[in-house]
């Protein structure tokens, strides 16, 4: 995709790169706990731009796209 974009950094726009999309996901085990959770998978959506040389992972919300 590599477009142009702005990611907000502790409430300044900074320019990066655009790379695209992908979806973060972890498995969680069960709680040792009695009564416990039972485990699962987490997964949600992160956003991949370049950024000051480097590649980093942010929360899609944190991206505006140039015009």
């Amino acid at each position: 995709m590599d477009k142009d974009c702005y990611v907000d950094v502790k409430g300044d726009l900074v320019e990066a790169q655009f790379m695209g999309v992908y979806q973060y996901s972890k498995v969680v085990d069960d709680s040792p706990m009695v009564g416990g959770h039972p485990g699962g998978v987490i997964a949600y959506p992160i956003a991949l731009v370049r950024l000051c040389g480097k590649l980093k992972e942010v929360d899609p919300s944190k991206i505006t796209f140039k015009r």
